[in-house]
């Protein structure tokens, strides 16, 4: 993915890039791609200054274990709670079973997303940081 440059600041720079959806260009949206900017941070790898042009990538299963934060953690987070509340809560209280699992799955994910938010100082250490790795041409969009 390439990005312009638009501040630098030690190490690490804010790019700006265009994200473009996955689209196989049926038409069937009549809009094409859809668009949208985005601003980043990213490591600075190849000494590019404000104005250029750089290619972006991510290091090594960076993306998967990110995915696997954001939504595997809360989806377990949802079962325990699902479970807890048809086996457990369900029979001490005079609700519908459906209604107090999930009551309790919805809270057992905002849980989750509440420690992960209180880990994410923890994480934001770089490893999930985009890396401009080279100077490239003008333009948005897949690098070539």
């Amino acid at each position: 993915m390439k990005g312009l440059v638009t501040n630098e600041s030690g190490n690490l720079l804010k790019v700006h890039i265009v994200r473009q959806e996955a689209c196989g260009q049926c038409r069937a949206c009549l809009s094409g791609f859809a668009e949208q900017d985005m601003d980043i941070d990213a490591k600075n790898l190849c000494d590019a200054e404000v104005g250029d042009w750089v290619e972006l990538e991510l290091q090594d299963n960076a993306f998967m274990k990110a995915v696997l934060i954001s939504y595997g953690i809360p989806l377990i987070g949802f079962f325990i709670g699902l479970f807890f509340g048809y086996y457990v809560v369900s029979p001490l209280v005079p609700l519908p079973e459906s209604l107090v699992s999930f009551g309790l799955g919805f809270i057992g994910v905002l849980m989750c997303y509440a420690w992960i938010k209180s880990q994410n100082p923890k994480w934001e250490g770089g490893k999930y940081l985009p890396l401009a790795v080279r100077l490239t041409s003008e333009g948005y969009g897949t690098a070539e």
